[in-house]
């Protein structure tokens, strides 16, 4: 008895959610993208709060920010990278006097 053992390329039947799809086009999103983008319910709640009957849980007019698309906020993470890398910079060089001046006590 022989078995053969091949590979062959699946293609994928999709490359993202409809929803990403709809936003940047049929292209293979990142997780960041499929994580967070348009995943708030916006219709078919079954209960209004009871502290606000008369709006959605999540109704736009809650807030008095208005955006055409919640979404335009782009990720914080390589702004928060770059002042977390300052951060330990500063960190290290403040390290560093300090050191030099116990070296110079000592």
């Amino acid at each position: 008895m022989q078995v053969d053992l091949q590979t062959i390329a699946l293609k994928p039947l999709r490359n993202t959610f409809k929803h990403i799809e709809k936003r940047f086009g049929d292209k293979v999103a990142s997780r960041y993208q499929e994580a967070t983008y348009d995943l708030q319910p916006t219709d078919n709640f079954h209960y209004r709060p009871t502290w606000d009957p008369e709006r959605e849980i999540h109704d736009v007019r809650r807030t008095k920010i208005v955006l055409k698309d919640w979404y335009v906020l782009k990720d914080p993470r390589q702004f928060t990278t770059v002042l977390t890398l300052k951060h330990v910079l500063v960190s290290k060089m403040r390290l560093k006097k300090v050191l030099t001046l116990l070296k110079s006590v000592a």
